[in-house]
Order: C-alpha cells, then sequence, then structure tokens
C-alpha cells in the first residue's frame, strides 16, 4: 500500500516505530511493509499466513488514506473500481461518487512526493 510521508511520519509517531520497520521505498514511493511471517500488512494483527485469515489493524483509527479507501482502487484508465485482488470484492457496492477523485488525489500526491526525492 502506498503512503504519504505525512502519513509515514503520523504512523512512526503514534507507533514509536522507526519509518524503515513499515515502509520501503520503491521508485520513490514509499510503501507499507509486510510481515515476513504472515505476508500481511505489518500493521495487520494475525498470526496466520492465510490470505483471507481474520485480523485487527493495530493502527485503524490513523490509518493511510489508501487503507481507507480500499478496495477501491484506479484502474488503467483512471476509473475507481473494486480491486480484483480483494478476496472480498463482491461484499463491497460499487464505487461510491468521488471516490476517483480522492483516489486521483492520493496518487498525485505520492507520486509529486516520489519525484521530489
Amino acid at each position: 500500500m502506498p503512503i504519504t510521508k505525512a502519513e509515514a511520519s503520523r504512523l512512526a509517531r503514534r507507533t514509536g516505530m522507526k519509518q524503515d520497520d513499515f515502509s520501503v521505498q520503491n521508485d520513490g514511493v514509499l510503501t507499507l511493509l509486510n510481515n515476513a511471517d504472515t505476508r500481511a500488512c505489518v500493521f495487520l494483527l494475525t498470526d496466520s499466513p492465510n490470505l483471507d485469515a481474520e485480523g485487527i489493524c493495530s493502527v485503524y483509527e490513523i490509518r493511510p488514506k489508501g487503507c481507507q479507501t480500499y478496495p477501491y482502487v484506479l484502474d488503467t484508465n483512471d476509473q475507481a473500481v473494486l480491486d480484483e485482488g480483494c478476496l472480498h470484492r463482491t461484499q463491497f457496492p460499487p464505487p461510491p461518487e468521488g471516490i476517483g477523485t480522492v483516489l486521483l488525489n492520493l496518487e498525485e500526491r505520492i507520486v509529486r512526493e516520489g519525484s521530489s526525492d
């Protein structure tokens, strides 16, 4: 999950973790890491490596915008769609009005930050 620098800073402050403990920079874009054992987000509290394992987000109140809007993502035409990789996508309604703009703005911030490094 891509995150902004502000989100990374907030996560570091609130969790007491170093940014390198929960994120990595790929082509200038900060991305949340997965736990090596569970293959899930480092902030997902679970003991299982199963893709559909139950878990609780340990940073739910301060989770990044991308996490808040998931499973809605942009397709190659910049249209909001349900992520094909989401195992529970059938439980969600079609993308709500305005979510495409939110996702485009978030993507722009992330790309702009990555190109300024």
